[in-house]
């Protein structure tokens, strides 16, 4: 019955959108790629051999799966790992990870498309990282035997609020997954209070620790300094804007100029396809400004605005200090460990609530500022541009918080060969 809801309440709201999915399809070409795929049809051919099906929404997910995909590789190279996203820039992260045989976009969870993907595929396991339940999915996939592992999983108070509403529909939801390997004790807790066995929860760490303390691959650090040699002077990178930041940024980047005349602004803005809006932005305000995707030659001017998928992670190196965005509005907050990783003191707006506990370190141990509003940038980054010792010794605690929290890839991935029983390949 809880599934039979959910199917009907699923169908009820891709009839009542289906005029704004029409209108994409017809003007956006990243949409009409897609539609094959989120139907069913057209998935990668699966190789011979054991399988592995890994789901990772979108970007943060794609880079926090890249840990648990590069040992799980290491360990069972017999196994073809297949990758599955809902967006397409998660879409292009993962089509260069190396170790996955094939990438896909996740089908419409309706139940005749799941039970043909889930039969087509095969896999021996599918592994879902945070917290992405697909009640139809997974009840396929417990059809068919195959166990479903929660990786990296959690559950914010908010979240957890509105699920405890709906438990008793949760129970049965949540029944095929075999293991949920949580990024905290609060998660796990939270996990069991809506349905989940408590024998099956386990809080693993976040993988997205180990990630962050994986050092760049050579290659890809080369191809950054052949696109874009290391610049001179003082680099501010804003990572990850929304709309409503960029404004601000560039206002608060326009004052600091006039007292740091060295100073260069890099605007990665989450997600590249709003490139152009963001450089129109530019110029209204009256910024020198290159667009990443069009640079030619050495970048002369004040601002570069990083309009392509997948740089973000390499220009840290490049950077003196990060602002870290969706987090002037309450979007949640971004990644913050990156930046951390790369030993810069970071700054982020106060509506962080995707990463409370990451950002409940990071100011334990002084390696962070948290501004109580957008005013408050202009002053904290003016301040730290003043004080290049106090900027080398909060990089170096955010870079102690990171290296403290790693372990998680390995304790989860544990917890999963014990479930699987599964030794690893000599």
């Amino acid at each position: 019955m809880p599934h039979a809801l959910y199917t009907l309440l699923l169908l009820a709201l891709l009839l009542i959108t289906l005029p704004l999915w029409v209108w994409r399809y017809f003007r956006t070409a990243k949409y009409r790629d897609t539609v094959a795929q989120r139907l069913g049809f057209r998935l990668p051919d699966p190789p011979p051999g054991p399988r592995i099906w890994i789901h990772a929404v979108s970007v943060g997910e794609v880079i926090a799966a890249q840990g648990v995909i590069r040992q799980w590789a290491t360990r069972f190279p017999q196994d073809a790992i297949l990758l599955s996203t809902v967006t397409k820039t998660g879409q292009q992260i993962a089509r260069t990870i190396p170790g996955v045989c094939a990438t896909f976009y996740l089908p419409l969870d309706l139940p005749w498309i799941v039970r043909r993907v889930t039969r087509t595929l095969r896999p021996r396991c599918l592994m879902v990282l945070e917290t992405e339940l697909w009640p139809n999915l997974f009840q396929a996939m417990a059809a068919e035997g195959i166990p479903v592992i929660l990786v990296n999983g959690r559950l914010s108070p908010r979240s957890f609020r509105h699920y405890r509403l709906f438990a008793h529909f949760m129970r049965r939801f949540l029944a095929p997954v075999q293991l949920f390997a949580m990024q905290s004790v609060a998660d796990a807790e939270r996990m069991q209070a809506i349905g989940a066995a408590p024998e099956r929860v386990h809080a693993t760490g976040n993988v997205k620790y180990d990630q962050a303390m994986q050092p760049p691959d050579p290659a890809k650090m080369a191809e950054l300094a052949h696109r874009l040699p290391r610049p001179e002077g003082l680099i501010w990178l804003a990572a990850s804007t929304h709309p409503g930041e960029e404004a601000i940024i560039l206002d608060c980047f326009s004052h600091l100029q006039n007292r740091w005349p060295t100073l260069r602004l890099l605007l990665v803005p989450r997600h590249p396809e709003r490139g152009p809006e963001v450089f129109a932005l530019v110029q209204k305000q009256g910024g020198s400004c290159a667009r990443f995707s069009r640079m030619t030659g050495t970048w002369t001017e004040s601002i570069l605005l990083v309009d392509q998928v997948g740089w973000l992670t390499r220009l840290y190196g490049y950077a003196h200090l990060a602002f870290v965005g969706g987090s002037l509005i309450p979007h949640g907050g971004q990644n913050m460990l990156e930046p951390a990783s790369h030993g810069l003191p970071i700054l982020f707006g106060p509506h962080t609530f995707n990463f409370k506990d990451v950002v409940r370190q990071l100011l334990e141990a002084d390696a962070a500022i948290q501004l109580e509003g957008s005013e408050g940038l202009l002053p904290a980054l003016d301040a730290l541009l003043a004080d290049p010792p106090r900027q080398q010794a909060m990089g170096e605690r955010a870079r102690q918080v990171i290296a403290h929290n790693t372990g998680a890839v390995e304790r989860t991935l544990q917890a999963i060969q014990t479930l699987l029983e599964r030794p690893p390949t000599p």
